[in-house]
């Protein structure tokens, strides 16, 4: 009989409340120490990172007793089909990677571009991935292999001159008595779902979870800061299962011992950390705080799974990149080696295509970042020095490429991959206008790696955030709400993940949605709004309104068949009558339903 998970919220996937915090949210930016600075240099440099999920849970990979469990993360595994402590010892006594190869990782990660990377020293299932002397729940002692992973991949990383993070779960610990998250075994612990408040004033919950936290997650963070030589990062996960004081003893313990080590947002949450991080695949994302960090699979799976085959291509990963690091942030690409110690061919092809990219274009990507101009309608724009990196996802039809709101002097453009001169001339004060060679095609399925153009200035570069609204005929805008500011009780961006890049709980009638837009001239434009909504009582229901200037644009909520069910309907057109800067407002009316909707975008069209 197939076990089954534990129950959770309705709408919600396990793994999505394992995530931390469960609602990103911008971090207040605090004063930057001359010591945080000094330890941000590399990671700012790098861009690029590598996550390895390894374990013995690669060996059921995502299979228990000849049956698939219904998790799309095998790594968690132990938890979902609620796997005994001595059955799950069983089968990691058996691990034994003979495959494994540190050196030949290391080599391809950075083949692939890839410039530090994270080891899961231990994950949420307990067991140890390197020789741990606090216990002997570990690959060295406890498991076939014998050998220390983690020793070996920190000697090659020395040796190729890459940089060396360690993933540690410490909140949550499945084999220990004392932790959070197994309550099958140990009734009497703090659930995987639990949040603080449920046994912050429960003497016994609490004493025993910090006697795990003193008896075993320091102690283990401390040998693994102390036995591995330097250490880049410290990555922990679940930080919001603690209480702020027990995050900040994690923080000081790590900088205690390695002063110029980084730790995650996720040893607490936002604001501790030198840098905060988004939910595990999230697509959609926001500017966190001056430096986070997104992180992303190769297919959906952490730790490998045998029956995830739902691969990202090579070319939204690229997308991915590019776009994470025009708003200033770090990627972070996950791979799950086999239960042999190999990386599945896919995954190892996937990245190599990624690394190839890079050889061509990584000037744009490393030790670069957002820039002062506005985002384009054909793509996405990087910043180092004086130059701006025009990343081309969709060619424009009359191969006239317009960056706006750059308003410094332009020096020279050309082709990145070969050199070749462009031609540019001026359309305003802030807007340059860039003539695209037939080359450089147009990638409206997402199927093509962006291209990339050199734009070299005269200096520093400035620049009108605002978004241009181009007035070209048969010109597109996709107005996200993700690139939205939103107020009002309780309306939130969702996780951003596939399928989830809307708002969520619109059940305040004063809430919106503004874009700040511009436009360099007269125009209009037809507007359309994508949406979900479900039907019945806990349904969307109501009416709202488009407004920009003195115009209001007024329409009824369809339902759509469910809130993650999204259609695109028309709203009607909105002109604006001469150049210059508008706020466009998506606001609610009257809400009839359980909420108003769950919106995606506006799209713009001349």
């Amino acid at each position: 009989m197939k076990r089954q998970a534990e129950q959770t919220a309705a709408g919600s996937t396990p793994e999505n409340l394992l995530d931390d915090p469960y609602h990103i949210e911008t971090a207040p930016e605090t004063q930057e120490s001359a010591d945080r600075d000094h330890r941000m240099e590399w990671w700012r440099e790098a861009r690029l990172g590598l996550f390895i999920h390894w374990g013995p849970y690669a060996v059921p990979a995502g299979e228990w007793n000849g049956e698939e469990i219904q998790a799309s993360y095998s790594e968690h595994i132990m938890l979902r089909a609620r796997i005994p402590v001595t059955e799950y010892e069983e089968m990691a006594a058996g691990f034994n990677p003979v495959s494994f190869d540190a050196l030949k990782w290391v080599r391809t990660a950075k083949r692939a571009g890839l410039k530090y990377i994270i080891f899961t020293a231990k994950h949420h299932d307990g067991f140890a991935m390197y020789d741990s002397y606090v216990s002997d729940y570990s690959v060295v002692k406890h498991a076939a292999f014998g050998r220390d992973p983690l020793r070996e991949l920190a000697e090659a990383c020395r040796e190729e001159g890459m940089v060396l993070g360690i993933y540690y779960s410490h909140a949550m610990d499945w084999h220990d008595p004392d932790s959070q998250g197994n309550t099958w075994d140990y009734p009497g612990n703090i659930g995987a779902y639990d949040d603080v408040e449920s046994w912050l004033h429960d003497p016994d919950k609490r004493s025993r979870f910090e006697h795990y936290l003193h008896s075993k997650s320091i102690p283990q963070v401390r040998e693994l800061l102390t036995d591995y030589g330097k250490v880049g990062l410290m990555w922990f996960d679940c930080g919001g299962k603690l209480t702020r004081e027990q995050g900040e003893q994690f923080l000081d313990t790590v900088y205690s011992l390695q002063p110029g080590c980084l730790v995650n947002s996720r040893v607490w949450k936002a604001p501790l950390g030198d840098y905060s991080n988004t939910s595990d695949n999230q697509l959609a994302t926001r500017t966190l705080r001056r430096d986070w960090e997104n992180i992303i699979t190769l297919n959906d799976s952490w730790g490998y799974k045998k029956s995830d085959h739902n691969w990202k291509s090579p070319a939204s990963i690229i997308r991915q990149i590019i776009d994470v690091v025009s708003k200033n942030g770090n990627l972070v690409i996950n791979i799950g080696p086999t239960e042999t110690g190999e990386w599945d061919p896919v995954s190892e092809s996937i990245l190599l295509e990624i690394g190839d990219w890079l050889d061509t274009y990584g000037d744009s990507i490393y030790g670069a970042g957002a820039s002062p101009t506005a985002r384009p309608s054909w793509g996405r724009c990087t910043l180092k020095g004086n130059t701006l990196y025009l990343h081309v996802f969709d060619r424009p039809a009359d191969h006239k490429l317009v960056v706006p709101g750059l308003k410094t002097d332009v020096l020279r453009a050309y082709m990145l991959e070969d050199g070749r001169e462009l031609n540019l001339s001026r359309r305003s004060e802030q807007d340059l206008e860039i003539e695209l060679p037939e080359s450089v095609s147009s990638d409206a399925d997402g199927s093509a790696k962006p291209q990339v153009i050199a734009v070299l200035c005269a200096g520093p570069v400035a620049g009108n955030p605002v978004r241009l609204l181009d007035s070209r005929e048969d010109s597109s805008h996709e107005l996200g709400v993700f690139d939205s500011e939103i107020s009002g009780a309780g309306l939130k961006y969702d996780t951003g993940k596939r399928g989830r890049d809307n708002l969520l709980d619109w059940t305040d009638e004063h809430a919106e949605a503004v874009w700040p837009v511009r436009t360099s001239g007269p125009a209009e434009f037809d507007v359309h709004i994508e949406y979900g909504s479900g039907v019945g009582e806990q349904g969307g229901g109501g009416t709202y309104l488009v407004a920009a200037g003195d115009q209001t644009l007024h329409a009824q909520v369809q339902p759509t068949g469910g809130p993650y069910d999204f259609r695109e309907f028309d709203v009607g057109r909105l002109r604006f009558p001469e150049a210059g800067e508008y706020l466009i407002r998506l606001q609610a009316e009257r809400i009839t339903g359980h909420y108003l909707m769950q919106p995606r975008c506006l799209k713009l069209q001349r």
